[in-house]
């Protein structure tokens, strides 16, 4: 680690995991937290009811080592996002590092992430660049910021380009953070508007340019769905309403975002009605063009 960060006061990371039925994909990725360079950690990891003997296996992780683990376990299936505050309530730590049970931990990561949250009081989140790969083939499919731009900015930057920050690659400064935690109307993509909340206090949002983590792509990711409107985008609508409820000085923004959430869905919406709305809330060149073309072609193309 680096002599950066005082040796003698360490700061706490509580790492926050959350899982459901991902035996397999757990062990390895606790593997790679515990492989961690950064000395002061606490492993606070959230279950949501597995039923695939996840619990048996967190056991063996606390008896190999009992002062590292803190486990919630929910009752009932409770969906992502309230999992999410059970571990989140449960952090002590001053900064915390997120995670989902089936995500991998690069070397390194925590102690590189803590020196720069260290060396930058202002920052209320540090995210870094992520390895997206295939879990059956285990071929990296991209890089998460070569194909999201990664930004740096305020509450502004986080509205306008939403969740350009990969979820696993996320150490938020706890003092930072809102006491409430995750909408929990919000139950699935509750993230976008928390790392809003994150910076509601003036704090910043910075960007490490180095791959400290591996996100993993299988059948069962959140945004994985096979037909319909998945529940995330509703969600991310969701979160513009809950935005401009909390945050009316930052309209324009919201409304931007907004725009921009709807137009995503237009073929799964009536496609003339949907961008002709955006249009009205956000004329841009991409709603005039998806307009015009549709127009000049009786409807027969949509952009």
């Amino acid at each position: 680690m680096s002599s950066t960060v005082d040796n003698k006061a360490i700061p706490l990371v509580s790492v926050a995991v959350i899982t459901y039925n991902q035996k397999h994909y757990l062990e390895e990725c606790i593997n790679s937290i515990l492989s961690q360079d950064y000395p002061n950690i606490e492993i606070v990891i959230a279950d949501d009811a597995s039923t695939d003997g996840t619990h048996a296996m967190l056991d063996q992780f606390c008896q190999q080592y009992p002062d590292k683990f803190v486990i919630k376990i929910s009752p009932a299936n409770r969906g992502i996002t309230a999992n999410t505050n059970l571990a989140y309530f449960a952090c002590k730590g001053k900064y915390i590092a997120w995670t989902g049970g089936d995500d991998l931990m690069l070397p390194g990561k925590i102690s590189k992430q803590v020196e720069f949250m260290e060396a930058n009081p202002d920052c209320a989140i540090c995210y870094h660049n992520l390895e997206v790969f295939d879990s059956e083939s285990k071929q990296v499919i991209k890089l998460f910021n070569s194909f999201y731009n990664a930004h740096q900015g305020d509450i502004r930057t986080s509205i306008i380009h939403g969740t350009f920050n990969g979820a696993c690659s996320n150490m938020v400064r706890a003092e930072m953070a809102p006491e409430s935690g995750c909408n929990e109307t919000l139950p699935v993509a509750s993230d976008w508007l928390f790392w809003v909340d994150c910076l509601a206090g003036g704090g910043k949002i910075k960007y490490i340019n180095s791959i400290l983590g591996r996100y993993r792509r299988h059948k069962n990711n959140a945004t994985n769905v096979s037909g319909g409107i998945a529940r995330y985008k509703i969600d991310h609508l969701n979160a513009c309403n809950l935005m401009l409820a909390k945050y009316p000085a930052f309209a324009r923004e919201i409304l931007i975002a907004y725009a921009r959430n709807l137009f995503a869905l237009r073929k799964q919406l009536p496609y003339f009605l949907t961008v002709w709305t955006c249009f009205r809330i956000h004329p841009d060149l991409k709603n005039m063009c998806g307009l015009f073309v549709h127009i000049i072609t009786l409807g027969r193309m949509r952009l």
